[in-house]
């Protein structure tokens, strides 16, 4: 099977040029969108994958511009050359959990797409609403909440509501995937994208609302962690997401080559070399 790595990067590109050489593969290429915010764009080399830059966004946390990005990285590969079997969502300072050939062996089913058991009504508003903002920081909180409370006023002055009769069709999770590359057309020809855009951290909704069939049903096996489900290895509880250290290279080869195939994420070279020495 052939494997196309979509990476979302910023910053030195040091760790990804890890991931890249730890996949190295005819089989396992890679497509990078590198954040246009960071001005020095990094060069990354190979033997046998092929790497392939899409064009180039500035990409701000939490608005529409991640959405985007991803969208653009799968039509990349979507119009390449090659027809590939899995795509792969990470950022460029995740790490790999499994070796090139358990990871290539891992792969048999349509998706692992982490999906939450419940939504709720704050979880909808992120796309009920129309929120102009694209191309500004909002991660600091002070401005966030300032953001969110003026114009989610200003939408219902207006009385608008995006998700009339669209209510029960949301979902959210991990914003990390893997699927299979035949399910691409499905997303990015979506009839109603456009509800995704000008919103707010709505990159935890639009792949799950998009492909909600595949959300397991309650009466069977139920994965409480939506990470887990999409095979991310990402702790919420000691950090927003937790920046796995040097003093926890134990904890990450112990679970190497198992139900993981991404760590999220690390904080130097250095874990990555002794994870995999």
């Amino acid at each position: 099977m052939r494997h196309a790595i979509m990476v979302l990067g910023h910053g030195n590109g040091e760790i990804l040029q890890k991931t890249i050489k730890h996949f190295d593969d005819k089989d396992i290429d890679f497509y990078i969108h590198w954040d246009k915010k960071t001005k020095f764009l990094p060069t990354f080399e190979s033997k046998q994958s092929k790497i392939k830059i899409v064009e180039r966004d500035r990409v701000f946390w939490g608005t529409d511009s991640q959405i985007r990005a991803e969208l653009n990285l799968m039509k990349s590969v979507q119009n390449s050359d090659y027809k590939y079997d899995y795509i792969h969502l990470i950022s460029s300072v995740d790490m790999p959990l499994m070796s090139k050939s358990y990871f290539k062996g891992y792969f048999k089913k349509d998706v692992y797409i982490g999906f939450l058991k419940n939504i709720d009504n704050s979880t909808k508003k992120r796309i009920r609403y129309y929120y102009p903002f694209r191309n500004l920081n909002i991660r600091k909180r002070t401005h966030f909440h300032l953001y969110i409370t003026i114009f989610t006023i200003l939408n219902k002055m207006l009385n608008i509501n995006r998700l009339k009769k669209k209510e029960n069709q949301i979902e959210r999770g991990c914003n990390w995937f893997s699927m299979k590359a035949s399910l691409i057309p499905e997303v990015v020809e979506f009839e109603d994208i456009d509800m995704f855009m000008h919103s707010y951290t709505a990159d935890e909704l639009f792949l799950q609302s998009i492909l909600r069939r595949y959300k397991p049903t309650l009466n069977k096996y139920f994965l409480e962690n939506d990470n887990a489900m999409a095979l991310r290895y990402i702790d919420w509880e000691r950090g927003k997401p937790y920046l796995f250290q040097n003093s926890d290279i134990a904890e990450l080869r112990a679970i190497r080559n198992s139900n993981y195939a991404f760590a999220r994420k690390i904080s130097d070279v250095e874990i990555f070399d002794s994870v995999w020495e």
